[in-house]
């Protein structure tokens, strides 16, 4: 038996070149639209440009995304299925995407053409580069001779410590996307309040706290990390970007003077088109390994 497929949704934020490096095996393209004309989103950005994509944003395009569809996973599946390998499919958390649920339906559907096959079908609570942190832990796993019931295992253990915080530019964008209420975006428009951002449980976007300008923005999420993150046991800090890469590379800085006796390991890029439509320019969004704690913060 070949080792199991390791597959996605383009949610994770993860390019071309880095689904090569680190092995996984397939990504399943969510869609989104600017002013209605429909785009593939891509961590390579080959619809349209990142600049060009914020900037039009900025400029008042209406922006919305779709998740994957489930014939897209059913074509991807199949192509593993048909080499005799089992799938895991790990895809954006249920809070803020169907495409588990795409994913789940092409399942139902290929097993009654591969009856034996193992397809399992993971929401995984998470998105950007927490979801993309733990795709790559999988494959370390199957490359090491893991079973898929293994990693499986695995991901019910850890998933609740692969963990996000961030600051957005404006709450109006994950307003209009549905992801927080209008009063929290309201709040969020008024005397340059800036919220810091986090996943629940559920992977739900929530707004646990709001800070006064883009500094102080900053620096707070840099103490989240100091706080919550395990650089111990996992020396990544993975920072996201909506077209504001200055800040995002002050922000890993600020992270770095904060372990003098550590080297971190810092990844940067921009957040992904689908993703990109509910947050808005301005945002930054960071994944780390770390204390499930912070999901509980809107408690």
């Amino acid at each position: 038996m070949k080792p199991f497929a390791i597959i996605s949704d383009s949610s994770c934020n993860l390019t071309s070149a880095q689904v090569k490096e680190y092995g996984i095996d397939a990504i399943v393209p969510m869609h989104f639209y600017l002013n209605e004309t429909e785009y593939e989103a891509s961590g390579d950005w080959t619809s349209i440009g990142a600049k060009e994509y914020y900037d039009a944003i900025r400029n008042g395009a209406k922006v919305r995304s779709s998740q994957a569809s489930s014939q897209a996973y059913e074509e991807t599946f199949r192509r593993f299925l048909a080499e005799g390998r089992d799938i895991l499919s790990l895809s954006c958390a249920r809070a803020l995407s169907a495409s588990v649920q795409e994913s789940i339906a092409a399942k139902e559907r290929l097993l009654k053409e591969f009856p034996d096959a193992k397809i399992k079908c993971i929401d995984s609570k998470n998105c950007m580069y927490s979801l993309a942190m733990m795709l790559i832990e999988i494959a370390k796993m199957r490359d090491a001779g893991k079973t898929v019931e293994e990693a499986e295992a695995w991901f019910e253990a850890e998933h609740q410590n692969f963990n996000e915080v961030g600051t957005v530019d404006k709450l109006t964008y994950l307003r209009n996307a549905g992801r927080v209420s209008a009063s929290a975006a309201f709040f969020g428009g008024v005397f340059s309040v800036k919220p810091i951002v986090v996943y629940d449980e559920e992977g739900h976007n929530v707004a646990i706290e709001k800070v006064r300008g883009r500094q102080g923005s900053l620096d707070r999420v840099a103490e989240y990390i100091q706080k919550y993150a395990n650089v111990e046991k996992n020396r990544n800090i993975c920072i996201a970007h909506a077209d504001c890469e200055e800040d995002a590379k002050a922000l890993g800085e600020k992270i770095r003077a904060l372990y003098p006796e550590r080297e971190l390991l810092f990844h940067y890029g921009f957040v992904e088109p689908g993703v990109g439509s509910a947050v808005g320019p301005g945002t930054l969004i960071l994944g780390f390994y770390g204390d499930s704690a912070i999901r509980h913060l809107n408690k």
